[in-house]
């Protein structure tokens, strides 16, 4: 099945249990068996080990139609999908003990907070991370860190020796910090942390490495990847806030002037500029993902204006996602105040969604320097 057909096909169950994910913070089992099932957790992985291997359009357009219905659905596909496509560079008996349990969700963290000390054919990784999505439904984590060089990280090319550790959840320690959050609470985005954990060398992913699956779509540079799923995310919440505003709108009628509210010319504007904003978003991610992917699909580098493009767009979606339903908000009924409200819950988890980003706000500047004829300093660019 298409992946954005049977996303579509999840939003009746994840509307559901919607409300028992936020109590749980964690995605309950339903919705999880669901999600599995329909393959949504490795769409970027291989087909070697049943991934969907899908173009990056068709994986945001999946992403975005799952957050719809909830965004800490589609937050734990698109923090999935790292792992998956490490899967490029890991040898066959590497990707089957990742893959060993197909229909199952990956942990991630993009901080680079372990510290790798090599050891024999690996490392012994230690570190804390204070937000690790999916991290106890996930058999296994992918947690950034350096490898390290006496008391610095290790320079490759004069860059320091990042990498993705492929860890056991079982080798981590979860700490249940995340039931206390207020936003994204469906994510179990708890804190971990680990102690001396050895880590094969071919579980500690880094590009540098000779690709083992050599197509397009592990040819690309992991944030090329990765960056645009958390817009899909907002897209997808910011059109149920878009559409919640316009019904609680539409029908209210002012308990002061006794004026329906849809005939307020202030409240046109804003649904208009709303729904506009919406749109104009949606197009410009999927034009800036289609020109990255256009020659990336025969093969051939991707220039860095278009890298620009579309990491531009992805912190367009994210602030203008941001921006547009704290306007909804503020403008909308009292209704919006109450928590469980859909306006409510899209305010708190869209500020949550962009704000996850703002520590990656230099690849934006890195955009703009590019577009001004200059090189990118952000090293993951």
């Amino acid at each position: 099945m298409n992946p954005v057909t049977a996303a579509l096909e999840l939003q009746p169950i994840i509307q559901k249990y919607l409300g028992k994910g936020e109590q749980e913070a964690r995605l309950v089992n339903e919705v999880f068996a669901a999600v599995g099932q329909a393959g949504l957790f490795r769409l970027f992985a291989p087909h070697e080990v049943g991934g969907l291997e899908a173009s990056p359009a068709v994986a945001l357009a999946a992403i975005e139609a799952v957050s719809a219905a909830d965004p800490a659905v589609g937050w734990c596909i698109g923090n999935s999908q790292p792992a998956c496509l490490a899967v490029g560079w890991l040898a066959e008996d590497e990707r089957a003990k990742l893959f060993a349990e197909p229909n199952r969700n990956f942990g991630f963290s993009a901080a680079p907070a372990g510290r790798a000390v090599p050891e024999n054919d690996g490392y012994r990784l230690s570190g804390e991370w204070p937000v690790v999505t999916g991290c106890e439904d996930a058999p296994w984590c992918a947690l950034a860190g350096l490898v390290m060089d006496g008391d610095g990280p290790r320079q490759v090319n004069g860059v320091p020796d990042g990498r993705l550790f492929l860890i056991p959840t079982a080798d981590i320690v979860i700490s249940p910090t995340w039931r206390g959050s207020a936003a994204m609470r469906g994510t179990g985005s708890h804190a971990v942390s680990v102690d001396k954990v050895f880590v094969p060398e071919g579980f500690a992913h880094t590009p540098a490495k000779p690709r083992v699956i050599d197509r397009p779509l592990y040819r690309l540079p992991l944030p090329l990847l990765f960056a645009p799923a958390g817009a899909a995310v907002a897209l997808g919440a910011l059109d149920t806030a878009v559409t919640s505003a316009r019904e609680a709108l539409g029908a209210k009628v002012s308990s002061f002037s006794g004026q329906t509210i849809r005939d307020q010319t202030p409240i046109q504007e804003l649904i208009a500029h709303s729904s506009a904003a919406l749109r104009a978003a949606r197009a410009g991610l999927l034009a800036a993902t289609n020109a990255v992917w256009d020659p990336a699909s025969t093969g051939a580098e991707v220039p860095l204006p278009l890298r620009a493009e579309l990491y531009a767009s992805t912190f367009y979606v994210l602030d203008t996602a941001r921006d547009t339903v704290s306007q909804l908000y503020a403008r909308g009924t009292r209704a919006g105040f109450m928590q469980g409200n859909p306006l409510e819950r899209a305010l708190r988890n869209l500020h949550a969604i962009a704000f996850g980003y703002e520590s990656s706000r230099g690849i934006q500047h890195s955009a703009g320097r590019v577009l001004l004829g200059g090189e990118p300093l952000d090293p993951l660019f």
